[in-house]
Parts: C-alpha cells; sequence; structure tokens
C-alpha cells in the first residue's frame, strides 16, 4: 500500500537520478487510491503536499521521457523502467519522431544531398577494433553483447545502428585492410 513517505521516496529517487527510476506496480492506480482515501479525512494539508509532490515526479518523468524518446529515435535502443501509461506516449513520441526525422532527410536526399549525411550509405569496414571496453548491454535487436578492449569484431557481429553509435562514441574503430 502506498504512503506519504514512501511517495516521498519516490519523487526523491527520480529527482537524484539520470534515468527513469523503476515504479511500483500499478502506481498509477495505487496513487489514485491513496489520493481517495486521504479525501475521505480532514487533512488538506497532506492531499495539497501529495498533489504537489506527483506534480513533481510527473514532471521529472516526462522531462526524462521526452530525452529518451530523442535519444531513442537516433540509435533504437529500448528503454526501461516505463510505466504502462508513459509506454504508450514514449511509443507515439518515438513513432512522430522518427517519421519526422526520416520525412526530413528523404526530402534533404531528393533536393540536395548533404555531405557527410549520416543517413547517407558510408562504405563500411569489414572489421573493426575495440578501443573501450563494454560491459554486457542489451542492443537494438535485444541480444545482449560485451565488447572487451582491442576485441576483433566483424562488420556481421553487430546491427547498424549499434555499429554506428560505437564507431561515434569512439568505443570501435574501422581497422584499415
Amino acid at each position: 500500500m502506498l504512503t506519504f513517505e514512501k511517495i516521498r521516496d519516490i519523487e526523491r529517487a527520480e529527482h537524484d537520478s539520470k534515468e527513469l527510476q523503476k515504479m511500483p506496480p500499478n502506481f498509477m492506480e495505487e496513487l489514485t487510491e491513496y489520493i481517495e482515501r486521504k479525501k475521505q479525512t480532514p487533512d488538506a494539508h497532506e492531499i495539497k503536499n501529495t498533489t504537489a509532490i506527483i506534480q513533481r515526479i510527473l514532471d521529472k518523468r516526462q522531462e526524462k521521457l521526452v530525452s529518451l524518446a530523442l535519444y531513442s529515435a537516433k540509435t533504437d535502443m529500448p528503454v526501461e523502467n516505463l510505466t504502462k501509461e508513459e509506454d504508450e506516449i514514449f511509443l507515439k513520441m518515438l513513432e512522430i519522431m522518427k517519421k519526422q526525422r526520416e520525412n526530413f532527410l528523404t526530402n534533404q536526399k531528393k533536393d540536395t544531398p548533404l555531405k557527410n549525411d549520416v543517413t547517407q550509405e558510408r562504405p563500411r569496414q569489414h572489421v573493426y577494433i575495440a578501443k573501450k571496453p563494454l560491459g554486457s548491454f542489451v542492443g537494438p535487436d535485444l541480444k545482449v553483447y560485451t565488447i572487451k578492449e582491442n576485441e576483433i569484431i566483424a562488420l556481421d557481429k553487430l546491427p547498424k545502428p549499434l555499429n554506428d553509435l560505437l564507431l561515434k562514441e569512439g568505443v570501435i574503430e574501422p581497422i584499415e585492410k
């Protein structure tokens, strides 16, 4: 059961972290029940405080949600710790952002090709070397990857969006043949 202290702890955790925090299952339903219970008591001050805290939690999570949608639109990386309601919003934002990006880039290619356009197919090397280690992580294809420093990586080992991101971040470099 949700308590004022638990709601306050959730707010602190959300505020203190850059990542979305895992919410209790059925958080929104429990929140609604909590407010309904409090409305039956004479403590209007606690209801006002709780409402303000909830608003701050939602504001912070929505801010993070927009940033995650922008990041995911560029990288196709999956997102964790979304509530059911946030997942629906996230997917809609992601679809709109990807469509807008695709339309813009398609129009640019038709009109005048851009130099260094990241969406244009560039020659890809057949082999890469890992310059930085990465622990286990989930790629855009939902497979688990681990990259060790100085590991030789074949072109077909990584999906293109992940390959492009790792190149951009300097984690891997092409090996000239």
